[in-house]
This record gives C-alpha cells, structure tokens and sequence, in this order.
C-alpha cells in the first residue's frame, strides 16, 4: 500500500512562485504617468430674454421677478389717505308699488311693514336684518374727515392746602421723672466699654498656654544642642 503522505503531496502542493506563474505575458514596460490637459474653454450661449407673456415685451431684468405672482393685498397694499367710499343703495321705482298691491306681511310687534311710514320701515328693517358684520363695515366708512381732536380747556385753579403744625403733646414733670434719672446715670465721656472689660481681664485660652509650652520646649533644646 502506497504511503500516503506521497499520495496527497503532488495533489496539495505543486511548489509554483509567483515568478513562474505571474507574468509571463510579455515584458514589463513602465507605467504610464498621468499628464495633466488643460480643457478648451468655449463661449457660453447667449442668453434668451424672458417675455412677458401679456405684451410680449422682453423684461428689464433678466431674472424671473420674485414677485411675479404676487397678488395684493386688500389692506396691506391700500392707501389709508384714500378713504373707502359709503356704499348707496339703488333706488327702487317699483317698491312704492309692490308695497300697496302685494298681500300684508306682519312682523313683529305685530306692525305691518306695508303700511307704516318709510323711516320707521328702514329702522325695523335693520335692526332684524342686518348682520353684525354688516354693522361694523357700515361704522367704518363713516364720513371722517378733517376730524381733529377737541383741545383741552383751562387747568383748574390750583386749591393748596396747609397743615397745622405738629406740636408734641405736653408732658408733666412726674411722668418724665423715670427718663430724667436715667439720663442722669449714663456716661458723657468717651469710652468702649466692651474694650475696656476684656483689656482688664486675664485671659484663659487653652489653645495659647500649649502653643507657650510648646514653643518654650523647642527653646530649651536648641539651647541643650548647643551646650552639647
């Protein structure tokens, strides 16, 4: 039996370099080093001008306007010099007529509206009809100009006043006896009393008799080193 070892070896190793397997398709020629090729420039196209698409007229600027589709606005873009106008109703030549041949219409506080006069017609007419906004658009194109404020009339008179002067309430002599003899018994001259009672005591400080013991024990081995 054949040994194994030669067996599974020339199926395992064939003993081939990368000299004898890489290559091998001709000769080794130098790289091609990268050379640098300015680009040809060439001219850019001219520039078609935008038209404005409701005359056909080229525009100043070139540019689309940022504003092209802007609208305006009924209250930004408005002139406030420029009153708003009062709006008038139409006159109506058939309503006289319509009134007197159409069948009664009854409202409220049972009044026919046919029969009462034109102004009271018109006021109870808008107090039940017209809307709150309607109200309010109606008080703002009131008539309003030259409207100036009215100027304020004269200052009132000034009205000063004095007061009497304080007086303190008397005192009699017994209630002030008390005060008196105090007054009496206190010092007139210049002196701290606190200073004066802490210089005329002896002072008692644990932490200060230790820090003298201390300090005159180290005084006496300087002095025992220098004798020895």
């Amino acid at each position: 039996m054949p040994d194994p070892a030669k067996r599974l070896e020339p199926i395992l190793f064939d003993y081939h370099t990368t000299q004898r397997t890489d290559y091998r398709d001709g000769d080794i020629s130098a790289p091609i080093r990268t050379v640098f090729k300015e680009k040809l420039g060439r001219e850019r196209p001219k520039h078609i001008p935008l038209k404005n698409i409701h005359t056909l007229v080229d525009w100043a600027v070139p540019n689309v306007p940022f504003n092209l589709f802007f609208k305006p606005k009924d209250v930004v873009r408005t002139n406030p010099y420029h009153v708003q106008e009062t709006f008038l109703h139409p006159e109506d030549e058939g309503r006289e007529l319509a009134q007197k041949t159409r069948p009664r219409l009854v409202m409220t506080p049972a009044v026919s509206m046919d029969d009462v006069e034109k102004h009271a017609r018109d006021m109870m007419v808008k107090d039940i009809y017209l809307s709150t906004a309607r109200k309010s658009m109606d008080e703002a194109v009131l008539p309003a100009k030259n409207v100036r404020a009215p100027f304020p009339g004269p200052y009132a008179p000034a009205n000063p006043i004095t007061l009497q002067k304080l007086q303190p309430w008397p005192v009699s002599p017994e209630w002030r006896m008390d005060s008196v003899t105090w007054d009496l018994r206190q010092l007139r001259a210049y002196c701290e009393p606190s200073k004066e009672f802490w210089l005329k005591r002896t002072p008692k400080c644990t932490v200060c008799d230790a820090t003298a013991a201390r300090v005159a024990q180290k005084k006496m081995e300087r002095e025992m080193k220098k004798l020895s």
